[in-house]
């Protein structure tokens, strides 16, 4: 054979080794793959405007308002369960699954002793307090349906806080787990800042169920109006670390 033919014929083979070479490394890169996910949407019923749930805990301790120099009357207005419309689905198409929470409390603090830097004079501790709260599902039919939030734990103070509420969602497809989550906010407080509004009736257990037009009335956001609150019940906005 031509010598010629030769060299060209080692060049092809040379070439082709070296693609082969190549080609799984390319295969793994271009083409990845994600695990399937559940699409959790949830939407508070409370306050459809600031976009949380509110807890009304009805501390009957009476607070002193400095403020003001006046005692603020604490109403015996307690409402313990906080609504969210609820639908999941996967690939556009409404699945039921097995829901759970999980919800941590975003306390404040006087950074001393512990500062980050030195500018740092509050932060942000997130405590899981998902102990103090039971949450429990209603499907009206598969994937849509209802969340109720309630409340168990003790009528103190000290839980008056804004929390942050994760719902997380899982279900079978097939052979796979499929998974999903989403979040949103539970603003506990112990009385309602709008009283005036307030209207209730009589459950069959004789209980009372409230309801209220604005139960954040003048507060932009949970966390001032809770912080607000501490300090009328406590004394002490924020305490020192």
């Amino acid at each position: 054979m031509n010598k010629h033919y030769l060299a060209a014929i080692a060049s092809l083979l040379i070439l082709a080794i070296a693609s082969a070479s190549f080609l799984p490394v390319f295969a793994v890169t271009l083409v990845p793959r994600a695990a399937p996910t559940l699409v959790v949407v949830t939407i508070p019923q409370d306050d459809q405007l600031r976009k949380t749930g509110i807890i009304l805990l009805a501390d009957t301790k009476a607070g002193f308002d400095s403020l003001t120099t006046d005692y603020v009357p604490v109403y015996n207005y307690q409402k313990l369960i906080s609504q969210f419309k609820l639908f999941v689905s996967f690939n556009g198409v409404p699945v039921t699954a097995t829901i759970a929470c999980q919800i941590i409390e975003k306390d404040k603090y006087n950074p001393v002793k512990d500062q980050q830097f030195p500018a740092e004079n509050l932060k942000t501790v997130p405590k899981d307090q998902s102990g103090l709260f039971i949450c429990k599902p209603r499907w009206g039919k598969p994937g849509v349906g209802v969340l109720d939030v309630y409340y168990i734990g003790s009528v103190a103070t000290q839980y008056i806080a804004d929390y942050v509420v994760v719902v997380y969602a899982v279900t079978t497809i097939g052979r796979t787990a499929v998974y999903g989550a989403e979040i949103q906010d539970i603003c506990v407080l112990g009385w309602p800042f709008d009283t005036t509004v307030a209207r209730w009736w009589t459950k069959p257990d004789g209980t009372k169920h409230y309801v209220f037009a604005d139960p954040l009335y003048g507060y932009n956001s949970c966390e001032e109006a809770a912080l607000y609150q501490k300090h009328v019940m406590e004394g002490l906005p924020v305490p020192w670390t």
